[in-house]
């Protein structure tokens, strides 16, 4: 032991060089993994940058005010009321819905057109008795259907049911 600090000793210059080098080299390191850090900090922040961008984006296209003003504009040009009662569509409808639901569709009886004011304005009331057969709940789930479907003026009217079969009215309205 004596040995190595006699060598030390004798060589305190080198020794001081060798500790310098082994500091330096130990900042180096330090440096150099914070400096790692820093870049991939960056890139993640970058990344988040970017994303938040094509999200602003997204958004400002989505609820664009004047787009949406002008769809507002162009539903409320459009009558939700047809011009002209949509017969073949109609019985197709309710066919179809039949069908879907597993309920016997047993007769479509159209009634004929008469006028109704409804809301000051007057319109052309169509009528269809609509007998059908079935199951309670496919019936109910049935009329639920048709009520929910795409034809805004459509309502259900005079529904008289027993536990195997139906008759009710289907009413379109028309202008």
């Amino acid at each position: 032991m004596k040995q190595i600090v006699n060598a030390v000793k004798s060589n305190g210059r080198l020794a001081v060089l060798i500790a310098i080098a082994v500091i330096l080299l130990v900042v180096t390191f330090i440096f150099y993994s914070g400096s790692q850090s820093s870049a991939d900090e960056q890139a993640k922040l970058e990344t988040q940058a970017t994303s938040a961008k094509v999200s602003l984006t997204v958004a400002q296209g989505q609820y664009d005010v004047a787009k949406l003003q002008a769809q507002q504009a162009s539903l409320a040009a459009t009558s939700s009321f047809p011009s002209a009662l949509p017969s073949v569509g109609l019985s197709a409808y309710i066919a179809a819905a039949a069908d879907k639901y597993g309920v016997e569709l047993v007769s479509l009886t159209p009634q004929g057109a008469t006028a109704e004011t409804l809301a000051g304005k007057k319109y052309t009331r169509y009528d269809t008795v609509v007998k059908v057969a079935g199951d309670h709940a496919a019936m109910n789930l049935f009329l639920r259907y048709l009520e929910e479907g795409p034809f805004l003026s459509l309502r259900i009217e005079n529904a008289t049911f027993t536990p195997i079969d139906g008759t009710f009215t289907v009413v379109f309205l028309t202008q």
